[in-house]
């Protein structure tokens, strides 16, 4: 049952539900003046009258069945699906997966910047993130050191975090494991042209 026979259901109903009302043709009237209610002891003539009313709509009632929308009904059987919530929690479930994926990624290139000055590893940085993007490369190691032979704070490994920040084409970074340098080395996500 599509929406289309729905709709044409509800018009049906709507045709039917017109067929069936009565058009008054002064008969209750008629019928109203020869036989006038009942007056009781108490001179209620009012209630009596209501009170034989509300048994003829009581009897309507029972007998006419409430009639149930078609859309109603079909919206009751098959309910409501909400397609945008369900493209977004498709797309955000993808995009984990990629973002999954590239973590688990091995790197495809790796740069040393020991024993660099900041100047020097700025520039040789620069132009290994720009051969790498140039050459679709997704996942890179840039190893700075920890910052031991630094006079007062690692110099080279915030120069890499600002590098990778102020950079449009690099994305997610991080450090990897131990075994792969640790927090002496951050592996970083280049971006594909044009996003």
């Amino acid at each position: 049952m599509d929406f289309g026979d729905i709709l044409n259901a509800w018009e049906e109903s709507e045709k039917k539900a017109k067929k069936n009302t009565q058009k008054s043709n002064g008969s209750e009237w008629r019928n109203k003046k020869t036989e006038p209610d009942s007056v009781s002891a108490s001179g209620s003539g009012k209630k009596a009258g209501t009170e034989k009313s509300k048994e003829i709509h009581s009897e309507g009632a029972a007998k006419a069945k409430p009639a149930v929308d078609p859309m109603t009904l079909w919206l009751r059987r098959y309910g409501v699906v909400d397609k945008d919530a369900e493209e977004e929690k498709i797309a955000a479930r993808e995009q984990q997966q990629d973002r999954n994926y590239l973590r688990a990624m091995p790197y495809e290139a790796t740069i040393d910047l020991h024993g660099l000055t900041q100047d020097e590893a700025y520039q040789l940085l620069s132009r290994f993130i720009t051969d790498c993007s140039r050459m679709g490369l997704q996942k890179v190691l840039i190893i700075h050191g920890k910052g031991n032979h630094s006079e007062s704070e690692p110099v080279l490994s915030r120069m890499v975090r600002s590098f990778i920040e102020r950079d449009y084409r690099l994305g997610e970074s991080g450090h990897p494991d131990k075994s792969e340098g640790g927090k002496g080395a951050t592996w970083v996500i280049i971006r594909k042209k044009g996003l």
